[in-house]
């Protein structure tokens, strides 16, 4: 696992509102377990594309919107509807799923954030 990846334990107090050296390892170790049962909405950006209002009054199906991202380049990763990784397209059956390429700095994500 890549640590620079992660955020330290330091940066994770900052995140939740803790002073690490006040609070007893017992009260953070709850806060910690709350923080991490909240559920996220996870997605994935395969590509942008802008039309006109009227264009879109005159999509039918089996209309093709051209993307303007390249197949051989990565796609998003969004976490509740901001930038985290980015990653590549593959198949596990009949699913799709997405293998992780990189992963945005802490800085990058708490920028993401704002």
């Amino acid at each position: 696992m890549n640590n620079k990846n992660m955020l330290s334990e330091k940066e994770l107090a900052a995140l939740l509102g803790q002073d690490p050296d006040r609070e007893s390892d017992s009260q953070a170790d709850l806060k910690l377990k709350l923080v991490l049962d909240f559920s996220l909405e996870i997605s994935v950006r395969l590509g942008n594309a802008q039309r006109t209002l009227g264009e879109l009054f005159h999509l039918t199906t089996g209309t093709v919107i051209e993307l303007d991202r390249m197949l051989s380049e990565p796609v998003e990763l969004l976490v509740n509807g901001r930038g985290f990784a980015r990653g590549e397209v593959i198949t596990i059956g009949e699913h799709f799923g997405i293998r992780i390429t990189s992963i945005d700095r802490p800085e990058e994500r708490l920028e993401n954030l704002r």
